[in-house]
Order: C-alpha cells, then structure tokens, then sequence
C-alpha cells in the first residue's frame, strides 16, 4: 500500500512539475494606458547583449472620437529584469490614429535604422492610418515621413513586409489596407523611390481581398518553389493563398499573372493573424490561423498539402471554445494572433515541437497551448491559461530572451487591464 501511494505521489509531483515547465515565472508586471501592441526588435548595431531590444508599445482609446493615441519605447528592457515595475516607457509620438504594430525597418530600406508604425482603424474617427517612419538610432526618436501619404481615401494599416518588388535594389513596402466606407480591402505595394525619400511612395495594386494581416513566404508544389502570400480577409472571413503560375514573385508587380487559391472559406469566421511554419516538426510546412465564428473562437492549422494550387486542404483545430467578453465598441472576437515558440534554446536543439502563444485578444486572457504528442501525426494540444488580466480585453505579446541567458521572456499587453506582464523561462530566482 505505502509503495502504491508513494508512486501516485510521484505521478502527482511529476504533473504538477510539467505544469511548471510549461508556464513561465511572472517576473513582475507594470502599468501603461491601454497598451495594445507590444513589439521587441533588436538594433543592428554592436552593443552590450542587455542593450540589443527595445520595447515598442502602441495605445489606443476607442471612446476618444477624433482623438490621435500615444506610441512608446523602452531601451534595454533586457537590462531592466530586476525592476520591471518601474519600468517607465517614453513616450515617442502623438500623431497616430489608432496605432497598430511597430514594423522593424532595417537600414537597408533607407539607410537609416527605425520602424514603420501601422496605424487605422474601423472605429468612427479613428479610420486614417498612416505608415509612419521612425528613425530609432537617435534620441528623441524622430519621425520623418508617412510612406502611405498619397491615399486617397482613410485606410487603416496593420503589417508591412520589406521585399524588392520591382528588383532594383530597394526593398519595397508589400502591406495590406482596408475602407470599411468604400469598402475597399487591398493587397498593394509602396515603391521605395531611394534618394531618403521618406513619405509619397508609388502605390501599386496587387489584387482586391486582403485587408489585415498576411504572411509572404515560399512553398513547394512538384518539386517546384513558389512564392506566395497567404492573406486572412478579416472581413470577407477567408484564408487564401496568391501565386503565380511559374512559381516566381511575378504577381506581386505583374496582377495579370496572380492566381489565387481559397485555402478555407466554410465557417472559419474572423481570421485576424496567421504563420506560416513547421508546427510538427515533419519537414512540411502549416499555416495557423486564428478566427472567431461570432459565436467561439479556435486556433486553427492548415496543413500545405503536396500540391497547394489543386490538392484539399485541411483543417484542424488545436484549441477552441474562446468565448468574447462584450467590448461596446462594435463586434467583439477572440482569439487574436498565434505564434509558435521555444522556452529556451535547450528546448529548440531538443527537437521536440513548439508551444504556441495565444492572445485571447476579446475574453482578456493570454494562454499557451502544448504539444501533447511528439507524433507529427498528433494535434492534441493542451490550453494553458498563462494570465486572466480581468479585463475586457488584452493585446499583443512579443517573446524573445532579453538577457542573453538561453531563455526567452514574454511581454504582454492587458489592454482593458492597463498592465503590461512581463514573464521568464529562466530557471534562476
């Protein structure tokens, strides 16, 4: 009996120990007005390793009609480990409706060190984003230019991919916009122009549909590789994917040559954000996907079948059941964007799958879900409810390790909360 119970015991100690393992430690957490979106980039430039990241964090109040909203930054949070309640970001701008996610712009855009801030969107008085640059090797950080200027109608912006459309040596702004009062939902691409030019780039439309977020990336068919974006129609409630018949980037600059293939249209819902990636480790690539049905939310992945352009594609749900919390500032959807991820560097080399980070977006709460299975053939996962902020609503998270210590940190916002989290895979105390 005693050797009966001291194996239950060790049962219970080893689950309660996995738990553990899954879940980061809070380090601690601080205060900041409706942050949204929170980004970590690194700076190309030779610094100390607990001065590579900064901190970038927009806010945004939906109830101040025609008010523009704050964007911050935080040098060296990976510095800062020890003090994160006092961390106190600087307040970088005042001049954007509704700020969205801060893009990394590398130097070689042009030619100076900064980021792109997309901003805009549906609600009243809030729908004129912009593409805003902002030079961050200086400080103050200075703005100099919003690249999307010559629209003609308010659009709001959420993402923007750095590519050379046109092959002339300048990486091009590939971004996707919508006008609920048109409506007008756009696939395009602003020409960098070179000559520190920094607003009134040449815009060219790629196609009519994608409007949020989107994912370019290459994926094979016969042995073939093909370019390719795959975009989440927020509205139109669709994932599709665009290529060009001989597999080259030719429909990004040349719309007579995109063809398009509608990946999932049937009850996904709201699809907000989506990666594209190797979730199962079996050599082949997954799209995941989060949408909301207007009723539940799920995770969703889509595995690339052998041929994308004519084979079905599947669905599978990883996580479900995300109920939203009434927002009163329109429809409310949960859950917001995925991403895999590693704990450490330990749990990258040790070839087992990823845990995926969910934003709870609309029922307030951030989660990550584990692999239950090594089985590439496996999608059991495990929902882990990582923080309930008690609020409406959350945000935006970034994960990276700040330190240089082999285990990432996780910053995440609670929007309705007005707290930022930040937690650590680090073992130590």
């Amino acid at each position: 009996m005693r050797a009966s119970l001291v194996v239950v015991l060790a049962l219970v100690v080893a689950l309660v120990g996995a738990q553990d393992n899954v879940l980061p430690r809070l380090i601690d957490q601080f205060p900041l007005g409706h942050p949204a979106y929170v980004q970590l980039y690194a700076t190309e430039r030779d610094v100390d390793p607990l001065d590579k990241y900064t901190l970038y964090i927009s806010n945004f109040d939906a109830y101040a009609i025609l008010q523009r909203d704050d964007i911050y930054l935080l040098r060296s949070p990976g510095r800062q480990l020890n003090n994160v309640s006092n961390w106190a970001p600087t307040l970088i701008d005042k001049q954007n409706y509704w700020p969205n996610e801060a893009i990394l712009m590398p130097s070689s855009v042009v030619g100076r060190e900064g980021v792109i801030w997309t901003s805009g969107f549906l609600v009243p008085g809030k729908q004129s984003g912009a593409l805003n640059i902002y030079f961050t090797d200086v400080d103050p950080v200075e703005r100099v230019g919003n690249i999307a200027s010559l629209d003609e109608l308010g659009f709001s912006y959420h993402r923007v991919i750095w590519y050379d459309v046109n092959k002339d040596g300048l990486l091009d702004a590939v971004t996707a916009r919508f006008n609920l009062g048109a409506p007008t939902y756009d696939l395009l691409w602003l020409e960098n122009p070179g000559n520190g030019v920094y607003e009134g780039w040449t815009q060219h439309l790629i196609t009519s549909g994608p409007d949020v977020y989107f994912r370019l990336t290459t994926l094979q068919a016969a042995g073939q590789d093909f370019t390719v974006v795959v975009a989440a129609e927020f509205f139109t409630e669709r994932l599709v994917l665009f290529y060009a018949a001989d597999g080259s980037d030719s429909f990004l600059s040349d719309p007579s040559t995109l063809l398009s293939v509608v990946i999932d249209d049937v009850n996904v819902g709201l699809i907000f954000d989506l990666e594209v990636g190797d979730l199962n480790l079996d050599g082949r690539p997954e799209v995941m996907a989060c949408g909301f049905n207007h009723t539940l939310g799920n995770v969703f992945v889509f595995p690339v079948p052998d041929d994308f352009r004519s084979d079905p594609w599947e669905r599978i749900v990883i996580a479900d059941n995300f109920t939203a919390n009434p927002t009163g500032a329109g429809e409310a959807m949960t859950p917001g964007a995925p991403q895999a991820f590693y704990k450490s560097l330990q749990h990258q080399q040790s070839g087992e799958k990823p845990y995926v980070f969910v934003s709870g977006d609309d029922d307030g709460k951030h989660y990550i879900l584990e692999p239950l299975s090594q089985d590439p053939a496996d999608w059991s996962y495990k929902k882990h409810l990582l923080v309930d902020t008690n609020g409406t609503t959350t945000g935006k998270y970034a994960i990276v390790d700040l330190d240089n210590d082999g285990y990432n940190e996780i910053v995440a916002a609670g929007y309705t909360a007005n707290e930022i989290y930040v937690y650590t895979y680090s073992q130590l105390p």
